[in-house]
């Protein structure tokens, strides 16, 4: 798990953003505003919303499972429980991803409240 988050962070850490320096009034701050705007979006934590999303989603595919292994003849527990594990490692990839689209739109956000016209 650690091995997958230290990935996860370190691809976060791979987006450069690219603005028109010609929008700014003081386009020398850009890399300094930034690393501002991106130590803001750290609020949203990765631990946090990959727990929510692994919670959620998790309960739902436990629920589902259960369902559908009765049906199937099978233990219901053993279905939940699979479902559950399942549904856990989906929503928690699911939060991560979430994180990094939230944080980027932070930094972005940000940023354009600073003056800079971000290009991509």
């Amino acid at each position: 798990m650690k091995k997958l988050l230290f990935l996860i962070l370190l691809t976060g850490c791979a987006n450069k953003l690219i603005f028109d320096p010609k929008s700014s009034t003081n386009p020398a701050n850009f890399f300094a505003d930034q690393m501002e705007c991106e130590r803001i979006s750290e609020q949203v934590s990765y631990p946090e919303e990959m727990a929510k999303a692994a919670v959620i989603q998790g309960g739902a595919s436990a629920l589902l499972g259960a369902l559908l292994a009765s049906k199937g003849g099978i233990s219901p527990k053993l279905g939940a429980t699979n479902g559950f594990i399942s549904g856990a490692a989906i929503g928690s990839g699911s939060g991560a991803y979430t994180t990094q689209q939230r944080r980027q739109s932070i930094v972005r956000n940000c940023l354009s409240g600073r003056g800079y016209k971000i290009l991509e």
